[in-house]
């Protein structure tokens, strides 16, 4: 109510003063109305704001000590977050450098793709005269990668080389992955790319260890490729390398023995250099030269013999020609099982060396042929009976072996039947064999032996040690 009062009063006295506003008293009247007025207000909102007041008033000595409170707490942060601090100045400060460098290179990147892409994938026309055909024929890039990549595939199956035919290879696989990446329906095919991309890891590595292998034999010794040349033609390269890397070169004086006649032998023997005579209790049945393998025991005819094999025979270092000034042999020597391990593992050499050996036995026929015709032997009769038994006890040394393994017997079953037929066992032959390696012709069929013997070395002649050869070199 006094509130309104003072308003309608000083309406009231503005009204007054507008009227007669030289009237003097009307204007001392209006002023002091009016300062009653605004001191009424000014009292009135100290009162109202007056309990805020004490409030802050008791309150401002806690309130100071919260703040001294909360600045020593962060003083003491502050001081402990130094080092990550400057840690994270220095990260600050190096990482915009490093994320733009990578973003420059992602955009570098991208955009080389985005251009290849529009190469590849751009469409483009083939122009035939409208006589011909109304129809425009359109191709890209993309698509000529995977025609030439199915066109690379069948030349590979046209050659006979497979160095060459993986290099084919690894170029199909490669026009292969351009299609499957940029592909024209707009996305990445990755199973594909993915299968091609481990075709291409596989016959990089076949091809680089070739090409590994052929700078090996490139450096081989002038002997080891003449014998390439003359006696391994049929075979490459770089299984020629693995051929004579298990190799060990051996070097045998004039009338040096070899191995004495009944001898347990683990070697496979090759001669390089010189001659050597083999010798059927004392006598000569056949002469070995350059190329001529030693011991081979029926590789020629598949059989994978390893282990120990009891000599036929005796061999003996013969001096060569007179109008040579050599007078040692050199030869190469296998250990039997260790390169059964190789041709078991490499189907390629193993078939380049079984064609080398069947050479070879025609070869050391035709020697045994040239010393009848030539009249080197003075008793025919007796030099062909030798020549006989050598064959006969080399069949039972070779049964021998393969019996004593009946794992493998049955795989080994057709290897000795071939065998059989190139060299002319028959069955009467074939049975004393078995008789001298204590074996019966049922048990042979049965694949099983049902009572132990231990009467090998029976059947044929003995072997003569070495002291008992003729002293037919002088």
């Amino acid at each position: 109510m006094m509130q309104i009062s003072f308003t309608h009063s000083a309406q009231l006295v503005r009204s007054v003063c507008s009227v007669n506003s030289q009237s003097r008293g009307a204007n001392f009247t209006y002023h002091s109305l009016f300062c009653r007025h605004q001191g009424y207000h000014r009292n009135r909102m100290m009162l109202s704001q007056a309990p805020l007041i004490r409030f802050k008033a008791s309150n401002s000595y806690k309130i100071g000590q919260f703040v001294k409170h909360v600045s020593t707490n962060q003083r003491s942060i502050h001081q402990a977050s130094s080092f990550s601090t400057r840690t994270k100045r220095f990260q600050t400060s190096v990482a915009p450098t490093i994320k733009n460098s990578s973003k420059s290179q992602n955009n570098r990147w991208s955009s080389v793709l985005e251009r290849v892409n529009a190469v590849l994938l751009t469409a483009r026309y083939i122009h035939i005269p409208r006589w011909i055909s109304p129809r425009k024929y359109s191709f890209n890039l993309s698509e000529c990668f995977g025609h030439f990549s199915f066109v690379l595939v069948a030349a590979s199956y046209a050659t006979d080389d497979f160095t060459l035919l993986r290099v084919i290879a690894v170029a199909g696989s490669s026009f292969m992955m351009v299609f499957t990446y940029f592909h024209p329906h707009g996305r990445v095919l990755w199973l594909p790319l993915k299968w091609n991309a481990l075709f291409i890891l596989i016959n990089s590595y076949r091809i680089g260890s070739i090409m590994y292998l052929q700078a090996v034999g490139s450096r081989l010794s002038t002997d080891l490729k003449r014998i390439k040349h003359d006696h391994f033609d049929a075979m490459e390269l770089s299984d020629y390398v693995k051929l004579v890397s298990i190799a060990t070169e051996e070097t045998f004086e004039d009338g040096k023995l070899v191995c004495y006649q009944g001898q347990k032998n683990r070697f496979i023997r090759m001669v390089i250099e010189g001659n050597l005579v083999v010798l059927r209790d004392g006598v000569h049945t056949y002469s070995l030269d350059e190329g001529n393998f030693v011991s081979e025991a029926g590789l020629h005819a598949g059989l994978l013999l390893s282990g120990e094999i009891e000599s036929c025979c005796a061999i003996i270092a013969q001096p060569k020609l007179s109008n040579d000034t050599s007078t040692s042999t050199r030869v190469l020597r296998w250990d039997r099982s260790e390169l059964m391990v190789l041709l078991n593992k490499e189907s390629g050499l193993r078939r380049a060396l079984t064609a080398a050996l069947s050479w070879d036995i025609v070869r050391k026929l035709k020697r045994q042929r040239q010393y009848i015709s030539e009249q080197v032997v003075s008793d025919t009769e007796s030099w062909t009976r030798k020549r006989n038994e050598q064959n006969e006890d080399r069949y039972a040394s070779i049964l021998h072996n393969v019996l004593q393994y009946p794992d493998v017997f049955g795989e080994r079953r057709e290897e000795l039947n071939k065998y059989r037929i190139i060299h002319q066992i028959d069955d009467e032959h074939h049975k004393l064999a078995l008789e001298k390696c204590g074996w019966t012709l049922e048990e042979y069929e049965a694949g099983e032996q049902r009572h132990h013997s231990t009467n090998y070395g029976e059947g044929f002649g003995q072997a003569n040690k070495f002291t008992e050869l003729p002293g037919i070199f002088g």
